[in-house]
């Protein structure tokens, strides 16, 4: 799938008069917890995860987990802390069990893409992606599949969100990366050098380059969010959710 300059100019002529140069990210929003004031546990969890105290963030969660394994915001907020603790595998684990106890969001859902991604579930990520398709936003989404095996998909999906009326730039660096992973250099190139100099385009294309190569499943995302990746032994088996005893509430 080639997309070519022409067809990109075409594209994004409509954003180029925004100013700056939004680097590509992922846009989580704020997933939300439900404020519990005699939850001493769950407050100290947020207040670790703050104060990018990781260790301190897991333990708390899990307390908090505990105390209460019905609750979905506190299974969500344990994914949060085990994600930061570059915990892939127990991150995923916990945000499918929010997801399984409380409406669905979409930064729940992204949150478990990436955590999946980076425990090598490709295949698991891409169906998540395809299930709370309507929750993610077409830029988050867009990029999760191009980083989840698939980034023709990605690119496609990408494309088109380039199209909507008040696409920005966080859009376009990601459809630019998308297109890097799925060996399209030139059209990346040619959407890197829409927000930077050329000098800055080079570096950032050459910082692409090593990012398209890694040497293990987690290194991607964990570049991404700036996450070190940890030993993950999994979630203590304390904690599992007793599905049968659960009772779904996600809409999608």
């Amino acid at each position: 799938m080639k997309a070519g300059p022409s067809r990109l100019a075409t594209i994004v002529a409509a954003a180029l008069s925004l100013a700056g140069c939004s680097v590509w990210h992922f846009d989580f929003g704020r997933a939300h917890v439900v404020a519990d004031a005699g939850a001493a546990d769950v407050a100290a969890a947020e207040r670790a995860l703050r104060n990018r105290r990781w260790p301190e963030a897991v333990a708390r969660a899990e307390q908090a987990v505990t105390r209460d394994g019905s609750d979905g915001a506190r299974r969500a907020l344990l994914g949060t802390a085990y994600l930061r603790a570059g915990r892939f595998r127990s991150a995923a684990q916990a945000f499918d069990d929010a997801l399984a106890l409380r409406q669905a969001d979409g930064a729940t859902a992204l949150h478990l893409v990436l955590a999946q991604i980076a425990s090598g579930q490709h295949d698991a990520a891409q169906a998540t992606l395809s299930r709370y398709a309507a929750l993610i936003p077409a830029a988050d989404r867009g990029l999760a599949l191009a980083l989840a095996g698939a980034p023709g998909q990605g690119v496609e999906v990408l494309m088109a969100a380039m199209r909507v009326p008040g696409a920005d730039a966080r859009t376009r660096q990601n459809l630019a990366l998308a297109l890097a992973l799925a060996g399209e250099w030139p059209d990346a190139f040619f959407l890197v050098g829409l927000d930077l100099p050329p000098a800055k385009a080079r570096e950032r294309i050459l910082g692409w380059m090593r990012f398209a190569r890694p040497h293990g499943a987690a290194d991607q995302v964990a570049a991404l969010l700036k996450i070190t990746p940890a030993i993950d032994p999994g979630q203590p088996e304390a904690l599992a959710l007793h599905r049968a005893d659960s009772v779904t509430v996600a809409a999608y």
